[in-house]
């Protein structure tokens, strides 16, 4: 509505004979300047003067009721400045909360990098796990040559041929990517192959898919009828097993590859091939488990999680008993279902609010929703509780960091979804029709919130009979 500015302007306006409807908007508009902190444009003694002013009784039962849907809106704003803020210091509970175990992760991160010590038993038997799987894996014929050049190719080829950061995906790239003055020992490595395959040292098979079209193609290359570029294309259809490659003598350095731990290799599978490795030699008994295996006393990350822990009873202080992850569990999802409880009232009223305004006329802050701002605000917090939520429940499997009480206990948290929280659309057009209705009774506000339905079932008046 106009704002209205000067003491005359409010005179002249309360002597034209306004309806008891517009006497009490007047007052409504007044208190929701006040309440935006906008300078008020009512005194007290117009206050009074508007309420003399009146006569008639629908006049006076409009301006009742006009005040009583105030009222309304005055303890639903109430309700709404204690809700958010309360939900906003639980969920900065749970987020501090999450810091500390990104912290953590951090920390973990920059350990990770580091090579990860092991007794040379445990050592050993990475070794031979992965040796396993190399031997059991199909290598493409076309890798198997690109190895062959390598292996007979001078000094620092691979080197050379590094610097130009090929994206090498084939064979065929291969081939062309191969500076002109090594293409003779791509001739010899592939001549090789394809001799070794003919005499039997090499069997390598077709995937089902390609067995119809690479059976003549393999005719026409053992009798070396196809061309290089043929070849090339040719090649990538045919797959050897690690062992066949391990027990030909005349690639020998097949035999180093599978004896070798490769870091990376396979690590994709299986995280213990994802990292270097230092060997404690002479490890003491009391440093290792029941394997042989090098045991972390504790990861680095754990110091950061030890204060939280203290202050929820994770850890023990003087050897008393400590919290179970359970019972600790059972209080923060208390703190998450009181959150969620608070965001689903703030917004109930807040839509009430905002809906009864509309009707009535009332402007709280130019054409925005009551408490907008504050709206956003926790939403943001909703936005870093979910985040940090997420970021604890990524795949971490490059830490062998133990995982610690405090992250299993957030583990059992799950995000908010706001839009959950929120009625459903077709309650809040069944309040918008019905917004006005009972607006003298004292407990129109409860009655308009009551009202409203939510998707997952939620139900305020069923909230309070259970309690």
């Amino acid at each position: 509505m106009t704002r209205i500015v000067t003491t005359k302007a409010v005179k002249r306006i309360i002597t034209k004979g306004l309806t008891g409807w517009e006497r009490g908007k007047l007052v409504v508009q007044d208190f929701a300047d006040r309440y935006c902190e906008k300078p008020p444009f009512l005194t007290d003694a117009d206050v009074a003067e508007i309420k003399r002013g009146l006569s008639g009784e629908k006049n006076i039962r409009d301006y009742n009721d006009l005040m009583a849907m105030g009222r309304g809106i005055e303890r639903g704003l109430m309700v709404c400045s204690m809700t958010w803020p309360e939900a906003c210091l639980d969920l900065c509970t749970l987020i501090e909360m999450l810091k500390v175990v990104e912290k953590k992760k951090i920390i973990d991160l920059f350990a990770s990098c580091q090579p990860r010590v092991v007794t040379a038993k445990q050592y050993q038997d990475i070794v031979a796990a992965q040796r396993e799987k190399k031997l059991k894996f199909e290598y493409c014929l076309g890798y198997v040559i690109e190895e062959r050049f390598y292996a007979i190719a001078p000094a620092g080829a691979r080197e050379e041929i590094d610097e130009i950061c090929p994206d090498i995906e084939s064979a065929e790239d291969f081939i062309s990517t191969v500076p002109e003055n090594y293409k003779v020992f791509c001739k010899q490595a592939t001549d090789e192959i394809r001799r070794l395959h003919i005499s039997g040292k090499l069997p390598a098979v077709f995937h089902k898919e390609d067995v119809e079209k690479g059976g003549p193609l393999l005719a026409k290359w053992k009798k070396d009828q196809l061309s290089a570029q043929e070849t090339m294309k040719f090649v990538d259809m045919l797959f050897v097993s690690g062992q066949k490659l391990y027990e030909c003598d005349e690639m020998p350095e097949w035999k180093d590859y599978m004896d070798k731990y490769n870091k990376y290799i396979f690590g994709d599978e299986d995280e213990r091939f994802s990292h270097s490795y230092a060997i404690l030699e002479d490890c003491p008994k009391c440093w290792t488990d029941g394997q042989g295996y090098y045991e972390y006393p504790f990861s680095t990350g754990e110091w950061i999680t030890r204060t939280t822990e203290l202050i929820w009873g994770l850890r023990a202080i003087n050897g008393e008993k400590t919290r179970s992850i359970k019972s600790v569990s059972r209080m923060l999802l208390a703190i998450l279902d009181r959150v969620q409880l608070n965001i689903r009232m703030f917004l109930a009223v807040k839509i009430v609010i905002d809906t009864a305004s509309q009707a009535v006329g009332v402007s709280f802050s130019e054409g925005a929703g009551v408490m907008e701002g504050v709206f956003k605000r926790t939403e943001a917090h909703i936005r870093d509780y979910n985040d940090g939520l997420q970021s604890l429940n990524e795949d971490r499997r490059w830490s062998n960091a133990k995982e610690t009480k405090l992250e299993k206990v957030l583990k059992t948290l799950n995000p908010i979804d706001i839009e959950k929280l929120k009625p459903s659309a077709e309650s809040i057009e069944r309040l918008k029709n019905n917004i006005t209705t009972n607006k003298d009774r004292d407990e129109w506000l409860q009655e308009k919130v009551h009202s409203l339905e939510y998707g997952d079932g939620f139900s305020f008046s069923k909230l309070i009979e259970q309690d």
